[in-house]
């Protein structure tokens, strides 16, 4: 967690700590020594796998993916119950300029009884928002109609009203999922503006639920 989120994103090959199949492994950082990023390395010369950690384009998503990990599991021990016991949870991820980490704000409860989790954005700088991660407990890991027209916008808006770029915030949503020839269980999805429509014929790309940070 060493480099500062870009304000472009560019050409994103490898994104994040995600997969698109839950027959694919999770992607995973590469255990060769980066080369010399001074030395100019030859179009033709194998250099092997790219490290995720030492791009800030994408290490910016390596390590927000990390942080609803993070989430998932600060979720689970507040609720004490591994499906969160009934009641939206969620967390506003952001980039911490001080510490240069990608941090989580304060846990966000709904109510006992069903409904939608407010968003806590105290102390958060609004420019800084990465992401924001809630449970829909009972329910699968999609945009509801709500997060889609309401939430979604409401933290585009705060984004560019703190001098934010808004092309950069993931909806991370959390809910139970049964893949082809799987079980049932608790899923992390990811969407952003060009998949925010995204269903159960069609859902996010999941995100690694033991997923790390860079550093």
């Amino acid at each position: 967690m060493t480099d500062e989120p870009p304000t472009d994103l560019g050409e994103i090959v490898v994104v994040g700590q995600r997969r698109s199949e839950p027959w694919q492994p999770f992607p995973e950082r590469p255990t060769l020594v980066r080369p010399d990023p001074d030395v100019a390395v030859l179009p033709d010369e194998d250099t092997g796998p790219v490290d995720p950690c030492f791009n800030p384009e994408t290490a910016r998503d390596w390590n927000a993916d990390a942080a609803a990990a993070e989430a998932l599991r600060r979720m689970q021990a507040d609720a004490n119950d591994p499906l969160l016991d009934g009641r939206e949870r969620g967390f506003v991820i952001y980039w911490d300029a001080a510490t240069q980490m990608m941090r989580l704000g304060n846990l966000a409860v709904g109510p006992a009884m069903g409904g939608a989790v407010t968003p806590d954005l105290t102390g958060i700088d609004r420019g800084s928002i990465i992401g924001f991660i809630h449970s829909h407990p009972g329910s699968g890991p999609y945009p509801s109609g709500p997060d889609r027209t309401v939430l979604f916008p409401f933290f585009q808006n705060e984004i560019t009203s703190g001098g934010g770029n808004a092309t950069l915030f993931r909806l991370y949503m959390v809910g139970t999922r049964a893949d082809p020839g799987s079980p049932a269980r608790l899923q992390i999805r990811v969407y952003n503006a060009s998949n925010l429509s995204g269903d159960e014929e069609n859902p996010g790309p999941e995100v690694n639920p033991d997923g790390e940070p860079c550093s």
